[in-house]
Order: structure tokens, then sequence, then C-alpha cells
């Protein structure tokens, strides 16, 4: 089965390519559509991939220029089935694929904890697309419910006699188009004196010592930096926050709100609550962030769960018809 998978550069990548594997789709010869920078370039060595501009959040015109290119894409790959994650660069790919009548997939973000997300919604009264939600959903029959990315981790304390006395950090903010001033201010403030490895993706920032912050590094290079570092902070991300993760670190997490220009609404603060009620981080406002958090959070270890004690929700994938790999 020829699969054309589509997703945002960023969060909706990585969970792209987790529930693609958790959903048995065929990748054996898979095109990738994404936007391109170091992350996306490491993340996808050695796949096929095409390369398009970005699209942001809120960049509704852009996005609907999209389509030409979009059929274009979908006529020279001809894919059986097309898989998203979003965001709204996904939009076009999901219009052309229902105008030529391929199979499509959306599965929507593991942040969207209360309702789906605009892209969700386009989704599902624009396309004809199969619609999955991550967890137990919102109530819509519409929505089919499917094990969440975050359902395979779980956090434990530390062992250790005294307090871990801290001396590296990483701080990561994602590669959301919209600028993060408030969390690179309250780094700063609480990591003076850290040796700190920087990735400040589009928000433009200078150390105390006036040189520039690091704004992107290629993927193994942050997340070996995850693994190695005392503790991360992160914004609230599903890519961000699952790379951690899969560091074994809780990381100390940041959430961006609309009020303040930093996002289009407040889906990342209602992820940031999800995350820390099931332990896997350490969630402050910018402004609040002290010290206290960084050591609760180095405190703490993630590692996946044995497979058999895995949290399910209702709708098993066994209940899906899946093409099988």
């Amino acid at each position: 089965m020829r699969t054309l998978l589509v997703a945002s550069p960023g969060g909706h990548l990585d969970e792209l390519r987790i529930m693609a594997d958790l959903l048995e789709v065929d990748t054996h010869d898979a095109v990738w559509v994404t936007g391109r920078n170091a992350q996306t370039e490491s993340l996808l060595s050695g796949e096929q991939v095409i390369w398009i501009p970005r699209v942001g959040s809120g960049q509704m015109a852009k996005a609907a220029l999209g389509l030409p290119r979009a059929l274009r894409i979908q006529q020279r790959v001809r894919p059986e089935l097309l898989v998203s994650t979003g965001a709204l660069f996904s939009t076009p790919h999901l219009l052309a694929a229902t105008l030529r009548r391929c199979e499509t997939w959306f599965i929507d973000s593991a942040t969207r904890v209360k309702g789906p997300s605009s892209t969700g919604r386009f989704a599902q009264h624009m396309t004809r697309a199969r619609l999955f939600v991550q967890g137990e959903g919102w109530g819509d029959p519409a929505w089919t419910s499917v094990p969440g990315v975050f359902d395979a981790f779980e956090a434990s304390s530390r062992a250790a006699e005294s307090e871990p006395v801290l001396a590296t950090a990483v701080v990561s903010l994602g590669t959301e188009l919209w600028p993060f001033d408030r969390a690179i201010a309250a780094a700063l403030r609480v990591l003076d004196g850290f040796e700190v490895t920087w990735q400040t993706g589009t928000t433009r920032a200078t150390g105390h010592d006036g040189r520039p912050l690091d704004q992107w590094l290629p993927a193994t290079e942050l997340h070996s930096a995850f693994g190695a570092a005392d503790v991360v902070i992160t914004h609230a991300g599903v890519g961000s926050v699952l790379a951690v993760l899969e560091q074994g670190k809780v990381p100390v997490i940041l959430a961006r709100r609309a009020r303040a220009g930093e996002m289009v609404d407040d889906h990342q603060v209602e992820f940031a609550s999800m995350i820390e009620r099931l332990g896997l981080a350490i969630v402050a406002e910018p402004e609040e962030l002290s010290p206290t958090h960084l050591t609760a959070a180095a405190a703490l270890s993630a590692h996946r769960r044995p497979v058999g004690t895995r949290v399910r929700p209702a709708a098993q994938p066994a209940q899906i018809p899946l093409p099988r790999r």
C-alpha cells in the first residue's frame, strides 16, 4: 500500500511517527510531507520526503493557497492511504485526498483533551476522513478512540540519598512559529550559573553574555542533550514532551498562552494540566518558575510501561480494520 504521511514539523510529526506504528499503518513505501528544518531533516533521514513551506497557526490564507500543490503531490505519489496528525499545514492535503477519493485517516493531537482541534473540525465537516482521538475522547461518536502516545509512559522517584545537585539543563521551545519570550526570561532567571543547551526555535534571544542563544539543533543532538542534562525545561508541545520522556527525564513544562500572543488558543494549558495529572511533568507559569520546580523534576525519572500494564481506552485498535505491514 502506498501511503502519504502528512504533518507539520514538531509535535505533530512526532505524533504521526508514533501513531502510524501504533495503528499498524503500512509505511514500507511511505512518502512523508512536512516542513524542512534541522530537526525534521534529522528525524526523517533515509525516508522519502517531500519538503514544502510551513504553515503557522492562524495562517488560513497560506493553507488555502497550498491546495494546488497538495493536488500535484497526490497526483505524483498516487497514495492509497493518507494519514495525518495535522495541524493547519495538513488541511489542503486532507481536502485533496477527499477530492481524489483517497482513503484518509486524521488523528487529532494528544493536546486536545476537551474537543477537536480546528483542523479536526475541518476534517470532520469538510472531508471524508476517518477520525481518531487519542484516549477517551470527548463523547462524539464520529471519533474513534485509540490509545494515546502518552499511555506508554510512567514516572517514578529516582533513588537518591540526598537532594540532587543540578548543574546542567536544556531549554527547548519546539518549532511553533509564535515567540515565547516569557519562557526565555524565566529560564535565564532560574538557570543562572547552569551549563545550558538552548533550542529557542523561532524565539530570538540573547544570553547573559550577550550572545545569541541557539535557535535550532538537529533532533539527534537535542535528544541526546535531554538525556545528558540534569533537568529539562520545555514548552507544552507534544513532540518536545515525548522526546524528553523517551530520554528518561520528566520535564518542567511552561505552557504558551493565547493572551500573551504565544499561541492561537490555550490548548497548551489544557495539555500541560493533563500531563501533570498523569505525573509525567512538573508544570509552572513562567513568572513563577523557581528552583523548586527544577528539583522536583530532577527527582523523577520516566520510563515505558510494561506492555501488559498500559492504559487502554474503551475502543481498542483491534476493532479498527487496519492495513497491515
